[in-house]
């Protein structure tokens, strides 16, 4: 019997792409960030969508679709996040799972 190789999270994201919409799919509106003490953003991000420097930004390429963003951002945060589905055929592609 051949042996399954187990896979690091590494290689288990090489497996994922992702395919750019034309409209963007999160907006956040950086003025309430700005105000935000806790930030949860920056931390339940598994593909770190979102970076702080002096202000907040953020890339959605790589966006794995989890919404958690979105729900620490109105549960804990100030409530800066408007999160949407990409477009049908758009967005990430998880294969083999």
């Amino acid at each position: 019997m051949p042996t399954e190789e187990s896979l690091t999270l590494d290689k288990r994201l090489a497996l994922v792409s992702f395919s750019k919409d034309a409209e963007p799919f999160i907006v956040v509106d950086t003025d309430k960030c700005n105000h935000c003490e806790s930030k949860p953003c920056l931390y339940i991000c598994p593909a770190e969508v979102y970076t702080w420097k002096e202000n907040l930004s953020y890339n959605t390429e790589g966006c794995m679709e989890t919404g958690a963003c979105l729900i620490v951002c109105h549960k804990i945060g100030a409530g800066a996040i408007s999160w949407k589905y990409p477009s049908g055929g758009k967005g990430v592609a998880f294969k083999l799972g």
